[in-house]
């Protein structure tokens, strides 16, 4: 039609089209974005008015980049201080594919502000299901906010990246990658009651996160898979990782979008949060959910233990704005694998010669502020902390190894050192706490034998465990790298560890020198503020 219209002789100007572009434009600006797309198909000089003279290539000018960007701020939150580019950059959806809503290799930088505001007008529609419905608009008050989109494309990328990367992830971040399943446009609110109950509810973080990816597939329950795959699960593949100390095994599975209907469980509600909103289950471990309140956006930690704690899942802020609150919840846990906060481990299972790999949540060695380093003679201590609030205790991760060539800085030569092994024969530990009426930490001394039953006998790059089983036995295992052990110190207040680790030249068994302590630098006993 607008074709035609530019072929056909020019109608009559209407007394608004006579007018100056530039006042045009300004009073366009008090009518919404879909009044343009009307008003620029009555006539060629309204189309002008909206795009520019440049109708072929459709690049506009400045007076009209000025409209789209104010339709950029007005209708997906951009802000107005944003730098031209960030305006421009956007996510296309490919409608040839059908496994995935959108994709973070489709972000691009649009030609111009029209086209970055179309990009995003199409997804607006699709999340409010507003094509099929035939309806072309979407109320101001739902609409998606852009900004958390592209944050949330960068966040994915991040872990994609980790994923991919065998050499960081192992074969670990193929399992995780494809236990993600396809993003959806997610519209809470398309459930009427939510969105009687919730009129103001902070869905548009949770939008965003959720295009892309849409919570991990459990295959133990799906009928499409074989049984032979049912059986290889690994049920510690949870994307927010997981940590195993005694008897205690937790790994924390991100979570299909699954309402946990109205009404609270049964802890008392923070300030701030109202205790009739619905809320969404976004992720599950052991004894443990994180939820997002769509009243406030919120994600607090919710536990079965230890009293039914209820936290914050996310720092704390001044004013307690929860709007983009799951979208830095996963920011957090991207950056630190981004960073390689976190590594790669083994859980050992309850069948003793069966372990599967997960990522493990105490802080390895890049996170200079939480993970401690030191090598002594060769051997290198590298040991960690995570608060676990479900239990009330910290679970802090003693590593250990003696150096090989191949490891670089610390190592030090059988000559250099005085040995060709070394076993472990005792432990001496100094716990501090820290309570907030206290002007010096409260140290308490503790000294035994071996670690948790084991007296480890460390080679150059692999290490022969010694474990007591009772009865006066031992049980010998091998393994390559570090030898790691897990404890817990009780969470009543934050603190530290550090202390020594007593190994013989040798082995305990033929000794071949004296008994030299291995130094545990400090490493701290923090409350996290994000949680998982």
């Amino acid at each position: 039609v607008l074709s035609q219209n530019m072929s056909a002789p020019a109608p009559p100007q209407s007394p608004f089209e006579a007018l100056p572009r530039y006042i045009a434009t300004s009073i366009l600006s008090y009518v919404t974005s879909d009044d343009w797309l009307n008003f620029r198909l009555s006539s060629r000089t309204s189309f002008e008015t909206v795009h520019g003279a440049s109708t072929t290539t459709n690049v506009g000018d400045e007076e009209s980049e000025s409209l789209w960007r104010l339709a950029l701020v007005r209708d997906y939150q951009f802000r107005e201080t944003d730098d031209v580019d960030y305006l421009h950059r956007t996510i296309k959806i490919d409608d040839s594919r059908s496994d995935a809503f959108l994709s973070t290799d489709n972000v691009f930088t649009a030609s111009n502000s029209f086209e970055s505001w179309k990009n995003w007008r199409k997804i607006d529609l699709r999340v409010h299901h507003r094509r099929e419905r035939g309806c072309q608009c979407v109320p101001t008050s739902e609409k998606i906010v852009g900004p958390y989109f592209l944050r949330a494309a960068s966040m994915w990328s991040k872990i994609e990246q980790w994923c991919d990367d065998e050499a960081r992830s192992n074969t670990l971040g193929w399992e995780i990658k494809t236990s993600l399943m396809p993003g959806r446009p997610l519209d809470p609110l398309s459930h009427e009651d939510a969105r009687t109950r919730v009129p103001n509810a902070q869905t548009s973080a949770l939008k965003a996160v959720y295009a892309f990816y849409s919570g991990q597939s459990d295959p133990r329950i799906s009928a499409s898979l074989g049984d032979r795959r049912r059986r290889h699960y690994n049920p510690f593949r949870g994307l927010f990782g997981g940590f195993q100390a005694y008897h205690i095994v937790s790994s924390t599975m991100w979570m299909e979008p699954e309402f946990g209907g109205f009404g609270r469980p049964e802890q008392e509600p923070l300030e701030s949060d109202d205790e009739d909103s619905p809320y969404l289950i976004i992720a599950q471990g052991e004894a443990k959910v994180m939820v997002m309140d769509l009243g406030s956006g919120q994600v607090y930690f919710l536990s079965e233990g230890n009293a039914g704690t209820k936290l914050l899942a996310t720092e704390r802020t001044t004013t307690l704005d929860g709007r983009d609150s799951i979208l830095r919840w996963f920011e957090e846990h991207a950056n630190r694998l981004h960073r390689d906060f976190y590594t790669v481990g083994e859980i050992v299972t309850n069948n003793p010669s069966q372990t599967l790999s997960s990522l493990m949540r105490y802080p390895a060695l890049a996170d200079t502020v939480n993970c401690s380093h030191a090598v002594t003679r060769g051997v290198e201590l590298v040991a960690s902390a995570i608060f676990v609030p479900e239990m009330g205790i910290f679970v802090y991760s003693i590593r250990m190894r003696l150096l090989a060539p191949e490891d670089g800085e610390g190592y030090m030569s059988p000559d250099e050192r005085g040995f060709d092994t070394c076993q472990l024969l005792s432990r001496h530990w100094r716990v501090g706490k820290c309570p907030p009426d206290a002007d010096e930490p409260l140290v308490e001394e503790v000294r035994g034998e071996g670690v948790i039953g084991s007296y480890p006998l460390l080679h150059e790059g692999r290490y022969v465990n010694y474990e007591d089983v009772g009865a006066s036995r031992l049980r010998e295992k091998h393994g390559s790298g570090y030898f790691s052990y897990q404890s817990c110190s009780e969470a009543k207040w934050p603190g530290f560890i550090e202390g020594s680790l007593q190994f013989r030249p040798g082995s305990l068994a033929e000794p071949n020198g004296e008994v030299f302590d291995v130094r545990v630098a400090r490493f701290p006993l923090n409350f996290s503020q994000f949680l998982y």
